[in-house]
């Protein structure tokens, strides 16, 4: 059958799924198979070094020419569950391999929102929490409450008497979970020593996030039919209630506008204003583990210090003081969800916030308006040893920040940031240099985007940790991303980093390791699903690209694109690396020059390198492309293989393919 008749014959399935032969097509080029071009299991253990990776990176990395399809799965998933946090934590924990299926058998909010129903709930409730020790004064009259609040409050309340078992048995091991928090809180969470290091390694055997991840599903489930009926309250319904516990405060109010102080917070509702909430919600100790917020109406702002409400981070002196302490919607062993029902907000933090969890859950869901979002570092969908989501279902946003940031995940970790509509502008801060990379002093170490990161430790105490998942989901609408050193679908130390952009003229600027690129047995990926977009990566290793025993794709699947690529780019291996680029329609340009559309560096002499496979494949298969006339291989309709070492079998070789039909 020729390979006409082939790609004929593939025509009507999935993009995902037609890429598997048409990668056999291409390979075979160099008289490789997607059997035969992987890494060589007898010399990638001489190299690679980590502990914990993810189960979604191993699988991508074991069966790398399966990646797009089964990268599809997990985004078909991700993308019926928006404005939906159990489905994001399902997905999220499944990914990480330490995941439950807490809807498999129905809805698992209803043990705790069918009772909520009956009058009189919420006085029980309390009576059950005063019960347990949990409440220690006297409990104030409920009766000036609307009916949908209590109702509401009394569903939470009661789920977080069932789910602290969950919680103790998550970190039961671990012993002086006071401690714990204090190693974690107020540090940027890598270790800077052999002593630091061994404490942490040892929280991270002993804790089983397992049991955290399915009380953050039932949760979530609870949390959303609580917002449902807290949004039936009328926004100038004029109420207040306010009670200590041992977990932090309940804080119920509506019909004006309203300051949040940032004490430790167990339940905040508030359905009524233009309300500010300082460091709410969060776990701001080790016995707050649970901090839920609902606000249903206004526009609100949402800030880790008052001076942040009209000075954006990049212009504050004091940016750098906060990281590693707990801000709005950050978790630190335990649960945080914060639910905004519409309106126009800021969030604005120079603490941990926005969806960052480190052993835990942090969720925050924006369910309507055009809101800005303005982060220092591990923020806006950030996830060590725990998951951590931005969840913005509509409305053209605005997202700043620094580093690791808009989807990083670091060790055992997870950070979705998913973006139901809008044009949105996601950007990681590369003029103001407060983290100048090792690539480019002149550039920031963005680390965001989409980006996994790991611990490299080969050369310090030998103990490397396998990075996390870092995800950036845009569903819809014309974007601009841009960003410094290490971006958009980028992967680190056996990390998986991913940028999914299904629809929409987009706009991608970064400098290096961007774009679809990995370094040191990473996988980056990124996806663009449809439009006219522009990639700008003036430095090197960009728009699939790998280093390292890394796996770097960039796939887009329709539309007429611009690449101003640097050199190792458009389908590029460095280093044994794999880089992998495929274009499926439209007239593209490319400008770039170097070791890029489907090139091979050469590997090192005199050491197992010399034998280890190192590939650069580039597909373009639609339109009539505009190629650099300095390539001299890259035209329309041809296709060739570009030997740099062909050893005794192609598997052993440096080789990259081209093809364009």
């Amino acid at each position: 059958m020729t390979a006409t008749i082939v790609f004929a014959a593939l025509a009507a399935l999935p993009v995902q799924q037609t890429l598997e032969p048409q990668f056999d097509i291409a390979l075979g080029l160099a008289g490789l198979t997607t059997a035969t071009a992987r890494f060589d299991d007898g010399i990638l253990p001489f190299y690679r070094q980590g502990d914990g990776s993810a189960m979604l990176f191993q699988t991508c990395y074991e069966h790398p020419w399966r990646t797009p399809y089964n990268l599809e799965m997990t985004r078909k998933q991700l993308a019926l569950s928006v404005g939906k946090p159990t489905g994001l934590i399902e997905g999220a924990s499944r990914a990480l391999g330490t995941g439950t299926r807490r809807s498999l058998l129905g809805d698992p909010a209803k043990p705790y929102t069918d009772p909520a129903n009956d009058a009189g709930a919420l006085d029980a409730v309390l009576q059950k929490m005063k019960a347990a020790g949990v409440i220690k004064g006297a409990i104030p009259p409920t009766t000036s409450l609307p009916a949908d609040v209590k109702r509401a409050a009394a569903a939470i309340l009661q789920a977080d008497l069932v789910l602290v078992d969950y919680r103790r048995a998550a970190f039961s091991k671990v012993g002086d979970l006071a401690a714990a928090y204090a190693l974690f809180s107020g540090n940027p969470g890598e270790p800077d020593g052999p002593a630091s290091e061994s404490r942490q390694l040892d929280i991270q055997s002993k804790a089983d996030m397992t049991y955290l991840y399915a009380a953050a599903q039932d949760l979530g489930a609870v949390v959303t039919w609580a917002e449902a009926a807290c949004s039936a309250v009328p926004a100038d319904k004029s109420y207040e209630f306010r009670l200590e516990t041992e977990w932090g405060r309940i804080d119920l109010s509506g019909g004006g506008d309203s300051t949040h102080d940032g004490a430790a917070t167990l339940l905040c509702i508030d359905t009524g204003g233009n309300d500010t909430y300082i460091n709410t919600p969060c776990n701001a100790s080790a016995a707050n583990w649970s901090s839920v917020t609902i606000d249903t109406k206004g526009n609100d702002r949402y800030l880790s210090d008052p001076a942040l409400a009209k000075t954006a981070l990049s212009d504050w002196p004091q940016r750098n003081k906060g990281r590693g302490q707990s801000g709005c919607a950050s978790a630190l062993f335990g649960l945080t969800f914060l639910v905004d029902s519409q309106g126009d907000d800021l969030y604005r933090s120079s603490r941990n916030a926005f969806g960052s969890a480190r052993f835990g859950v942090a969720y925050l869901g924006d369910y309507g308006g055009s809101d800005s979002y303005d982060a220092y570092a591990d923020s806006e969908a950030f996830g060590q040893y725990g998951i951590g989501i931005l969840d913005d279902a509509s409305g053209s946003d605005k997202y700043f920040g620094f580093t690791q940031v808009q989807g990083a995940g670091l060790p055992h970790g997870l950070g979705l940031l998913i973006d139901g509509q809008g044009d949105d502008a996601y950007s990681a801060n590369d003029q103001v240099l407060d983290f100048p990379s090792a690539q480019s002093a002149e550039h920031n170490n963005s680390m965001a985007q989409g980006a996994g990161y790991g611990f490299r430790a080969d050369y310090l105490t030998g103990h490397s940790q396998s990075g996390g998942i870092g995800i950036l989901y845009d569903l819809a609408g014309k974007d601009t991303y841009s960003c410094g050193v290490f971006g958009q679908g980028v992967g680190y130390w056996e990390g998986l980093g991913i940028l999914w952009d299904d629809s929409g003229d987009d706009k991608y600027t970064g400098q290096w390791y961007v774009q679809g690129a990995a370094a040191h047995f990473g996988i980056g990926f990124l996806q663009d699903g449809d439009g006219n977009d522009e990639y700008r990566a003036p430095m090197n290793m960009a728009q699939g690209a790998g280093h390292d025993f890394s796996i770097g794709w960039l796939l887009d699947l329709g539309g007429a694109d611009f690449h101003q690529a640097p050199n190792l780019s458009l389908g590029a291996g460095n280093a044994n690396g794999i880089g992998v680029f495929v274009d499926t329609a439209g007239d593209d340009t490319y400008q770039t020059s170097g070791i890029t559309l489907g090139s091979a560096a050469e590997a090192q002499k005199a050491s197992l390198r010399e034998r280890a496979l190192c590939l650069g494949v580039f597909m373009d298969l639609g339109g009539q492309d505009t190629y650099p006339e300095g390539v001299t291989w890259a035209k329309n309709n041809s296709r060739t293989a570009n030997w740099n070492l062909k050893n005794a079998t192609p598997a052993e070789s440096q080789v990259g393919v081209f093809l364009d039909r």
